[in-house]
């Protein structure tokens, strides 16, 4: 092993991804055999740095590697802050339709957390979710069960997130799924920041019998790098825009679409 091997071996997990991400900043994209192969370390120990970044939002990851992210993802508090007015109406309307007994299934986004609070609380409901801030809204609903599933909790969206998650999912047969979104593309499909959450909104929406999207003005017509299902999966629209072609278009994929 070289001298410079060595060093970089002697690193601790902090230290080693702090040089990984000077890496993925200056080359835009790196490896994990790689940088196993570069750091003297095992390609576990580099798949768990690269998911520490990528919890962090300072990476993102893709199978074998991560990539320099275009623009650093905020983290919820900061998302929550923003367009609150038009995340507020939106989950007003996608609340009122609602009825009593439903089962929903409900991931991380600020603007479900807003869809949760306007839950009417005359409905009996019970709610589930894998995200903590959901839990934290549904728990304050005095005739809401709610159930809280497991697995690695993700820092950027606050959820759980990986295989037991999933699998605990595709168990479930709902009334309704309940999604947020990073985008959807001009290809009518919906996208995820996040390769985990990705899969775990996919798994939501085949485990519901209809799906409502909550989307702010912003997010559509917005790429993000992973595919989670096309929009035709969707059964109701909620979004602030305007985009009279893009709602147009998805219309006649076959969802219903509220605007507020």
């Amino acid at each position: 092993m070289t001298a410079d091997r060595k060093e970089l071996a002697a690193l601790s997990p902090e230290e080693r991804q702090a040089v990984i991400l000077e890496k993925v900043n200056a080359a835009g994209r790196v490896l994990a055999a790689g940088l196993a192969q570069e750091f003297g370390v095992s390609e576990d120990s580099i798949r768990r740095d690269l998911r520490d970044l990528s919890d962090a939002g300072l990476v993102q990851r893709f199978h074998g590697g991560a990539a320099r992210l275009v623009t650093p993802a905020l983290d919820f508090h900061r998302r929550e802050a923003l367009h609150a007015e038009e995340k507020q109406s939106i989950g007003r309307a996608a609340a009122a339709p609602i009825p009593d007994g439903a089962t929903l299934l409900v991931d991380s986004s600020t603007t479900v957390v807003r869809f949760v609070r306007a839950l009417s609380p005359a409905l009996s409901l019970r709610i589930i979710t894998t995200a903590v801030d959901v839990a934290a809204a549904a728990l304050d609903h005095p005739l809401a069960e709610v159930v809280m599933l497991g697995g690695r909790l993700g820092r950027l969206t606050r959820s759980a997130t990986g295989a037991g998650a999933i699998d605990a999912i595709r168990a479930l047969r709902v009334d309704y799924c309940v999604l947020g979104t990073c985008g959807i593309d001009h290809g009518l499909t919906l996208r995820a920041d996040d390769f985990e959450d990705a899969h775990l909104k996919s798994a939501m929406i085949r485990a519901a019998n209809k799906t409502l999207l909550l989307a702010t003005a912003d997010k559509l017509g917005q790429a993000a790098t992973y595919e989670v299902a096309p929009i035709a999966a969707v059964s109701a629209l909620f979004t602030s825009s305007r985009d009279t072609a893009i709602l147009k278009a998805i219309r006649e994929a076959g969802v219903d679409v509220e605007t507020v």
